[in-house]
């Protein structure tokens, strides 16, 4: 008998959504900019840059990411919802300049929510998750990706699975995922044994015809 307080997905193995390439970044951005989709590409390259989860990037408000000038900083620091411990994270700066352009147009005071609807009765409130993973399946599936291979995930993963190919360092994965552990993070990048070995094999000790006299054992 089903239990109705169980995880949907408990006992099932579930395939983790694909992180995008930068090709695929890229795609977005620019069918956002050529459609004048102001509120989602900041949205879009907020998220890619942060890799918050849902759960907090929905949340925050104006005054989290401004300084006392009013500008957008490109360094700022959150209290995580789901671990209560903070996360700092860096903006580009062409994320600054989107972010800052958003806030402007949209007239956003400090206490305002940062990502909100865009009609009158929703402009003072947050967007939902749900309607934030309908907006990236329609991202993707417009740049012809499967939206059932993408969500919310992608876009944290996106640019931690990036850093980790050029570290292979999960603990800089880690720092900036805000996650608990070297462990969970090894599970969020997909990380196993195959890899980690592949990743060993690249360090060689020992040339393949060493030139060296037998050495006799005394």
């Amino acid at each position: 008998m089903h239990n109705p307080k169980a995880p949907w997905n408990k006992g099932s193995a579930v395939g983790q959504k694909k992180p995008l390439t930068p090709d695929q970044v890229t795609s977005i951005v620019h069918y956002l900019h050529h459609t004048k989709q102001l509120r989602n590409l900041a949205l879009f390259t907020f998220a890619v840059n942060t890799m918050f989860r849902s759960i907090d990037l929905l949340k925050l408000r104006v005054s989290t990411i401004m300084d006392k000038f009013g500008n957008v900083q490109e360094q700022f620091a959150i209290i995580q919802q789901k671990t209560g411990k903070p996360v700092v994270a860096r903006l580009e700066p062409f994320t600054c300049n989107i972010l800052q352009d958003w806030i402007d147009q949209s007239q956003k005071s400090s206490d305002d929510f940062l990502f909100t609807g865009l009609t009158r009765s929703t402009k003072n409130k947050p967007i939902t998750a749900s309607h934030y993973r309908t907006l990236i399946k329609s991202w993707v599936d417009h740049i012809g990706l499967d939206p059932a291979g993408y969500s919310s995930h992608s876009l944290r993963r996106t640019k931690a699975s990036l850093v980790y190919q050029a570290t292979r360092d999960p603990e800089v994965v880690r720092i900036l995922l805000g996650q608990a552990s070297i462990a969970t993070t090894a599970v969020y990048l997909g990380i196993n044994t195959n890899n980690a070995l592949d990743t060993a094999e690249k360090v060689r000790l020992f040339d393949e015809n060493p030139k060296i006299s037998k050495v006799k054992d005394e």
